[in-house]
């Protein structure tokens, strides 16, 4: 089977389960073709994006050059190597097309197709979010590729983002294929703006448990209790409530150390907070690492505290990746009740959850916790069973590539 994945920006560290998909896809045995819309130049990278040499399979669609007449040159000479005079109609449908209210003189629109027409058509289409599943549709349209269109959604990509543009998505759900959104909330929230439920299958994003080894947590009585947070420094994240939850933890006397992976916009509000509270001595702040080095942090770490919350602009989490590795690890997990997190962290059961923005309740939990380790054996058995029987990507990866042949009629 031929699989096009488009995905906003490649290679990216704060996205391991499309990566997850991805190989997935070629272990078993697919023809796996990446396409992004941006190119990231990172010094750190998943050890998959060498060992499958995923560069190599992946084109972007930003490739364009700056200069006006730079463009035209590179362009003539891309129509050319890579066939496409070969369909005058394509070529000049490509030239007038326009995108989000730019001109099609721009030139862009032919650059997309440009990317991929002299690689023919696929079998699958997968959007890993659902703001690129337009472009795919047009694509299609447009005759630069084919095959059938699922788009998966994630969160901001339905919470955030219709509430300025609510007619985005119309055609993308009369037209496409299939619809895999990560949660049941999710579901509801396409239902909501008409996407028919006949197109929806829930998919989790899954993880790979036999990267994550279960211990059973414990801490000595005067051993410092090792908080952990990790994610964007970006509103939904709930960082500030996290931070006055800590620093009131530790004014209470009890010995405490919260580390947190993550950068982002919110960065400098986020040291402002650990400032204003005056706790710069038990928080440190990491910025991003390798998830090898996460995977280390969550096995030296007694708690993860992930507070989502609700973004002023709607942006909501679909079901954080971080919780189900805590979780496989043995970790006592405290978050929100947002989103689709309830269909993974069950209250009292194998994690805590309190209302958004409610530091009252997020400090009292947080002390609990804190104060009764001889606790946290059980609820970190039943965490690591429920991501064996429902987040283990092996399994979701099996189920999708079912959920493609299904469509397609395709068995590799």
């Amino acid at each position: 089977m031929r699989i096009a994945f488009f995905l906003n920006e490649f290679p990216a560290l704060s996205q391991p389960f499309v990566l997850n998909q991805i190989t997935g896809m070629i272990d078993r045995g697919h023809d796996v073709d990446i396409y992004a819309l941006s190119r990231l130049e990172l010094e750190k990278q998943h050890p998959q994006i060498s060992s499958y040499n995923l560069l190599g399979r992946a084109r972007f669609f930003s490739d364009m050059p700056a200069g006006y007449l730079k463009r035209v040159v590179i362009g003539v000479g891309l129509i050319f190597k890579r066939g496409l005079w070969r369909h005058p109609g394509l070529l000049l449908e490509a030239l007038l097309t326009s995108e989000n209210g730019r001109s099609g003189l721009s030139m862009r629109f032919l650059y997309r197709a440009l990317t991929l027409v002299d690689r023919g058509p696929y079998d699958i289409i997968h959007c890993q979010f659902g703001t690129l599943g337009p472009l795919a549709l047009k694509l299609k349209q447009l005759g630069a590729t084919d095959g059938k269109i699922v788009t998966s959604f994630r969160g901001f990509d339905i919470t955030k983002f219709l509430a300025t543009r609510p007619d985005y998505y119309k055609e993308l759900f009369q037209k496409g294929d299939l619809f895999l959104p990560v949660s049941k909330s999710l579901r509801d929230k396409l239902l909501a703006n008409d996407c028919p439920e006949e197109k929806i299958r829930i998919l989790h994003s899954g993880i790979d448990c036999s990267r994550f080894s279960f211990s059973v947590r414990h801490k000595d009585p005067e051993e410092v209790t090792r908080l952990l947070g990790i994610g964007r420094f970006v509103e939904k994240k709930g960082w500030g409530y996290a931070i006055e939850a800590a620093a009131r933890l530790i004014k209470s006397g009890r010995k405490v150390h919260y580390t947190i992976v993550g950068d982002g916009a919110l960065r400098s509000d986020v040291e402002k907070k650990i400032a204003e509270y005056g706790i710069q001595e038990s928080v440190t702040l990491l910025g991003w690492r390798e998830h090898e080095e996460i995977t280390g942090l969550l096995e030296e770490s007694h708690i993860l505290l992930a507070p989502s919350v609700t973004a002023r602009d709607g942006d909501q989490e679909g079901i954080p990746n971080v919780l189900k590795e805590a979780m496989a690890m043995g970790l006592p997990v405290i978050s929100t009740w947002h989103s689709g997190i309830p269909e993974l962290v069950e209250d009292e059961t194998n994690g805590y959850l309190v209302p958004e923005r409610d530091v009252e309740a997020l400090t009292d939990r947080l002390t609990r916790v804190c104060d009764h380790p001889e606790n946290w054996a059980d609820m970190g058995q039943k965490a690591r069973a429920k991501i064996d029987a429902e987040f283990d990507t092996e399994s979701i990866n099996n189920t999708l590539e079912e959920i493609y042949i299904r469509l397609t009629g395709v068995n590799n």
